[in-house]
């Protein structure tokens, strides 16, 4: 037993989760598309140089949406928030992205020191504040990012 739970369940409950996470999709309830997108920062205008941090000549990658898409949690209204506290004002929390289809590292920050990932939500880029693993699913914790620019 791993934690309570005899072995096999949580992967029984993995091969189906995509169909059950789908359904949103299908019926078409989704608040806003989640989309991935990676920036690269280079040292030089030809993008040739890696940076050795976030500055320089940016280049963003194609926006992939995830799917089957996540539920949102949005607190741009919550009075109930306190300052101090890891969720503030305006931020969301992606709720049931799968874990057939992206492991930790892929939702994750990057451990690359010229790459930076982004949520695009509806037009707005988010950061990642936080990662968490459930059983069969992550949760993602974005805040808005200040500078919006888009990089081509």
């Amino acid at each position: 037993m791993v934690d309570g739970y005899p072995q096999g369940i949580v992967s029984g409950l993995l091969k189906g989760i995509d169909g059950v996470l789908g359904a949103r999709d299908a019926v078409g309830a989704i608040i806003d598309p989640v989309y991935l997108l990676t920036r690269t920062w280079y040292s030089d205008s030809g993008f040739t140089t890696p940076a050795t941090q976030p500055e320089g000549f940016a280049k963003d990658s194609a926006p992939v949406q995830i799917l089957p898409s996540p539920m949102m949690k949005e607190y741009s209204q919550d009075v109930r928030l306190r300052e101090g506290g890891s969720i503030k004002a305006g931020d969301i929390i992606l709720k049931g992205i799968s874990q057939n289809k992206y492991t930790f590292e892929a939702l994750d920050t990057s451990d690359v020191e010229n790459v930076e990932k982004f949520y695009l939500i509806g037009v707005k880029l988010y950061q990642i504040i936080n990662v968490t693993k459930k059983y069969v699913t992550f949760d993602v914790q974005v805040r808005e990012l200040t500078n919006q620019t888009r990089y081509s």
